[in-house]
């Protein structure tokens, strides 16, 4: 009978010094605090100082009042054959601009400034609108980054400056 007082005693006591445990007061809250304990998650933390890193990263020097296109946000993914792909980022949030390049085609991958300068010249030569067709958008996008008509996958995600959002895809 001792035996089991001592087995039921020892969690109960256990537990009261657990819950006795102050230490959530220190606990800082940008940490994800998980039920009663204080665990952290750690993944979330380095996923957030990951994604401050890269948004640094695509962060450019440019000015934001240099930029004038008829959109803010344009995101275009084109897949071609064996997995190759060219994809292009390019954010204005009216403080900053973000450019992002990942060319599969030529092997390269660029954020920020070097991003941006290398495809400043087609987002220049882009006078699209929302009410251009999605035959004409396709087209003068291929046209302006000299991308190659034999893709499988085309797709554009634009958010103009009046704040309307479009898509535009298409497969072969």
């Amino acid at each position: 009978m001792k035996l089991f007082k001592g087995i039921l005693t020892m969690p109960l006591l256990l537990g009261l010094l657990y819950a006795c445990n102050n230490e959530d007061a220190n606990v800082d809250k940008d940490k994800e605090v998980i039920g009663n304990n204080s665990v952290v998650d750690e993944t979330t933390n380095n996923n957030a100082t990951n994604n401050t890193e890269n948004e640094e990263d695509e962060r450019t020097g440019i000015k934001v009042a240099d930029v004038n296109y008829t959109f803010t946000d344009f995101d275009l993914d084109v897949e071609y054959a064996d997995h190759k792909s060219y994809d292009v980022e390019y954010e204005n949030d009216g403080n900053n601009i973000y450019a992002e390049l990942d060319d599969d085609l030529n092997g390269v991958k660029y954020n920020g400034d070097k991003a941006y300068n290398i495809f400043a010249d087609a987002l220049k030569q882009l006078t699209f609108d929302k009410n251009t067709s999605d035959e004409d958008v396709r087209k003068e996008v291929l046209k302006a980054f000299a991308l190659d008509e034999n893709y499988q996958s085309f797709e554009l995600e634009v958010k103009f400056q009046n704040g309307e959002e479009k898509h535009y895809h298409h497969n072969k």
